[in-house]
């Protein structure tokens, strides 16, 4: 576990080296204190195996230089350039700065231009063959050459797989943001849709019935009025509310409006009131709530039920005014609940005013809200099924999962 737990932080810092300074990417300046610690250490230990094989003074060169190049990696982010020329010289008289240089040049690619880093390069190989004349392998001049190439070659391999990987890492970093993004506009049109689609669907009944009935008794008009009132009142509230969904706490420098956990969430409770405004507007409608502690499923439960009946009811509304709707709410076994809309063919006996209007009526829809409504008890766990009734009417139910 442990030995996972160490290739995990290694992989974490790789990352975070290779996402340094990118928008939203963490800059954490304790990651480039362990690049200044790690190269001191490789640093003195390459040192110790050279040490007094070349004299005095050019051991305190290495030392000097080299440390001078190791320390200069606490500003590879803001002189990435200056950084790998100085690392990159040092390299030249220090054996001490080899790996404050490995770690220069690969931090280069992921900061400048390739022209600038094959430039670099470039002199990096220059560097290094001064190297092999000032350090020779067991007296020989440019002995050690051909090993010190290749690990030149491999640094600028390492800074090429870097800049790879960075560009590998920003393209998905950005899909996730195009995800997120897409992902919050669906919430938010289906959370317009499930708010207003009710609203404006009240409203549109009770301005047809004043419209097509002018006539009407006093008392009956100042009803309608009345709950086009309110109605109007409670959608543009509940659309005030959803806008504040759209707005971007980042691009004012802090929360605005009002969050979805800070919007107070239908429950149960509100399913009675949910009713009563549907019969207010003129809709026959007959509730059933078949639960014996209906305050203890939970609340991402009894928001997608309160969804699924509001659905159903603006569906009825809008499509079969004329039909009489039941609803209901009950427990099914120890694991579970059902929610039944069910529409009812008009009967013989003369609809509601209110109901005949909206018959007559034209309502658009979007065709979406059932898509949308079906994603949203899927996510809650359940499912989803509708269909027409052999009597001419239509089934909206739903079965949601129940804690044990």
């Amino acid at each position: 576990m442990n030995e996972g737990s160490g290739k995990g932080t290694v992989a974490t810092r790789w990352h975070q080296f290779l996402l340094s300074e990118m928008p939203g990417a963490p800059s954490e300046r304790s990651l480039d204190r362990t690049w200044v610690v790690l190269s001191l250490v490789i640093g003195a230990a390459t040192l110790g195996s050279t040490w007094s094989l070349y004299g005095t003074a050019l051991d305190v060169v290495n030392v000097v230089v080299g440390t001078v190049a190791c320390l200069s990696l606490a500003a590879r982010r803001t002189h990435p350039l200056a950084v790998a020329l100085v690392t990159v010289s040092a390299v030249a008289v220090s054996t001490m700065a080899a790996a404050a240089t490995i770690l220069a040049v690969t931090n280069l690619a992921l900061f400048r231009t390739l022209r600038t880093y094959a430039l670099v390069a470039g002199y990096l190989v220059a560097t290094i063959v001064v190297n092999a004349a000032v350090y020779p392998v067991h007296g020989e001049y440019l002995g050690g050459l051909p090993t010190r190439l290749l690990l030149a070659a491999g640094t600028i391999g390492l800074g090429l797989l870097a800049r790879s990987q960075r560009q590998k890492l920003e393209s998905q970093l950005q899909h996730r943001v195009d995800d997120a993004r897409t992902a919050e506009r669906t919430r938010i049109a289906r959370e317009m849709h499930d708010v207003l689609a009710h609203r404006l669907s009240l409203l549109a009944v009770q301005a047809g019935a004043l419209e097509f009935h002018p006539d009407a008794e006093p008392s009956e008009i100042a009803h309608a009025a009345g709950v086009i009132r309110a109605s109007a009142h409670t959608a543009l509230g509940e659309l005030r509310q959803v806008i504040g969904l759209l707005r971007d706490p980042l691009d004012d420098g802090g929360p605005v409006g009002v969050t979805e956990a800070e919007r107070p969430q239908p429950t149960l409770k509100d399913l009675p009131r949910l009713v009563e405004e549907s019969r207010e507007a003129g809709m026959d409608v007959a509730f059933e709530l078949r639960l014996d502690h209906p305050e203890a499923v939970p609340d991402g439960t009894a928001r997608a039920v309160y969804r699924v009946v509001q659905e159903g009811l603006t569906n009825a509304r809008k499509h079969a005014p004329a039909s009489s709707v039941e609803v209901v709410v009950a427990r099914d076994g120890d694991s579970g609940l059902t929610v039944s809309v069910l529409n009812r063919p008009p009967g013989n006996g003369a609809a509601t005013r209110a109901a005949v209007t909206a018959q007559a009526m034209s309502f658009p829809g979007a065709g979406t809200g059932l898509i949308g409504l079906a994603e949203r008890v899927t996510l809650a766990g359940g499912g989803l099924m509708h269909a027409p009734t052999p009597d001419g009417g239509y089934a909206l139910r739903a079965r949601l999962p129940l804690p044990a």
